[in-house]
């Protein structure tokens, strides 16, 4: 699996992420930001918050996180497909923050790596934190983890943003 380290020579990866999710004019970017500087855009689940969470919080002008939380199945993978697809069509950067995944099935793999492609076909980067054992082993076992981009944690991911 690859890690950050150098800027990625593969380029992967402002309007509101998904249905539920809302976007202040403060989180608009006007002249620039620090990506340390997070503004959290807000939250959007179908579903309770300990089945499927998602988050996302611009850092910068052109770079989000999005956190996910819960269980990534045939249920909600399509939530958290059609949210990662909304965060790619408006930031250059996207981090998908999985350290609170407690399960990660196939649709959620082919969610993730749906998102990817489409990150690499838009000139993008999506780029990959993922502590959690079960979503580790999930991409360690289909032998997936090997087309993302990961980091160790969220400051590492964003050091290399725009």
């Amino acid at each position: 699996m690859p890690t950050i380290g150098l800027p990625n020579p593969r380029r992967q990866d402002e309007a509101s992420g998904g249905p539920a999710l809302r976007d202040s004019p403060r989180a608009r970017c006007e002249g620039g930001g620090s990506p340390q500087d997070a503004i959290v855009l807000g939250v959007s689940s179908n579903f309770s918050a300990d089945i499927l969470g998602l988050q996302v919080a611009q850092h910068g002008c052109d770079v989000r996180v999005v956190t996910v939380e819960g269980e990534i199945d045939a249920l909600t993978a399509p939530e958290l497909a059609a949210f990662l697809t909304a965060q790619l069509t408006v930031a250059q950067v996207v981090v998908v923050h999985l350290d609170g995944v407690r399960f990660l099935g196939s649709a959620g793999l082919s969610a993730l790596f749906e998102a990817n492609e489409l990150a690499i076909q838009e000139d993008r980067d999506l780029r990959l934190v993922c502590n959690s054992r079960t979503a580790n082993l999930a991409l360690e076992a289909t032998g997936l983890g090997k087309h993302f981009t990961f980091a160790d944690n969220v400051p590492n991911a964003l050091k290399y943003s725009p």
